[in-house]
């Protein structure tokens, strides 16, 4: 008995010993840990596209920024609806002049695209590591989960929800997930190793960091939508680049309600409740869409006070969509999942 309880001793000791090797071996060899080590930051870039089978026409361009020193990742959803304004040459989107050069090349359709994308936000569309694969392969990595490959919107605000979502999926991979990925990896036209793509994904589960999920700054004319440089650029240097979340007295954003619920009452139910907590709610109303999940849109750089209003709400998902135009600081749009006796 004590000779098998030594073996197995034996035999624990070695896989801890190979286990801890193989990890200090990884960190040693991933590449986005040495790069973090030389800065303060790393930065992403993630493009998505249709084909045939999945989404034809589809684009979706993200680019991403780990900040070290406020453990945030700042995720920037791009519009690829909105046009690229040039001198002597037509305005068309984003996605229409991808999907017009990816018929001839794709590698040059993707290298074109985000030199148009590095006009409209400089470097923040110059990133360290980069992603680039079809829906339907990223279908087949990700196990086929239908959580997130959706299509066919009500509106923009439920598809950035989704979006949301799907970003915060991928930072907590479970480890079958991890290794479905890993699997799949040749699938992934990326300048991330596999072993550092491993090590990136279980250290995020461990360094959980805060997510702040922002919309690209746009403005809709009648005809069609436009990249708003000058929010843009505001954004960048207040938010994006910020060296800290920044962080005003909750006493000074104003709040605008709105019920999407379709339940009786909500919007002045929530208003009362943060008001009762010594917020400013300037006004509630109802809003003709349905919304299952409670969204809170920080127009002002207000995020870590949409954290607050999440948490004694208890609910509510926050999408940073900056726009110094909008009057109010925060708008609410109570949905299903909120609960207010």
């Amino acid at each position: 008995m004590f000779q098998t309880i030594k073996k197995i001793i034996k035999i624990l000791l070695v896989l801890i010993t190979v286990a801890v090797s193989a990890y200090i071996y990884i960190d040693k060899n991933d590449v986005v840990t040495k790069k973090l080590k030389g800065k303060d930051y790393v930065s992403f870039s993630v493009l998505l596209y249709g084909t045939e089978k999945i989404f034809p026409g589809r684009l979706d361009v993200y680019t991403a920024l780990y900040d070290k020193r406020t453990n945030t990742l700042k995720v920037l959803s791009v519009n690829t609806d909105a046009v690229v304004l040039k001198k002597r040459e037509k305005a068309r989107s984003l996605k229409t002049m991808f999907n017009e050069n990816s018929k001839k090349d794709i590698n040059a359709a993707i290298k074109k695209l985000y030199l148009d994308l590095y006009e409209i936000i400089g470097n923040a569309a110059a990133a360290d590591f980069y992603i680039n694969t079809t829906f339907e392969m990223f279908d087949i990595a990700a196990g086929r989960n239908k959580k997130f490959l959706k299509d066919n919107f009500e509106n923009i605000d439920l598809e950035s929800l989704n979006r949301l979502e799907t970003v915060e999926y991928f930072m907590h991979l479970p480890s079958p997930a991890i290794m479905k990925i890993y699997k799949n990896y040749g699938f992934f036209d990326t300048n991330i190793p596999k072993l550092s793509f491993m090590s990136s994904a279980l250290r995020t589960k461990s360094l959980k960091p805060i997510l702040m999920f922002c919309e690209m700054p746009v403005k809709y004319t009648k005809t069609r939508v436009e990249f708003d440089k000058q929010n843009i650029e505001e954004f960048l240097n207040k938010i994006y680049y910020a060296v800290s979340v920044p962080y005003t007295n909750t006493k000074d954003v104003l709040i605008d309600i709105k019920n999407a619920s379709k339940k009786p009452r909500m919007a002045e139910k929530a208003a009362w409740l943060l008001r009762k907590n010594k917020l400013d709610v300037l006004e509630w109303s109802n809003l003709y869409a349905t919304y299952d999940k409670t969204l809170i849109k920080d127009y002002k750089g207000n995020f870590m006070q949409a954290l607050i209003i999440a948490e004694i709400l208890k609910t509510g998902k926050v999408i940073v969509s900056y726009n110094n135009r909008i009057f109010s600081d925060i708008d609410i749009f109570i949905g299903k999942d909120c609960i207010i006796t």
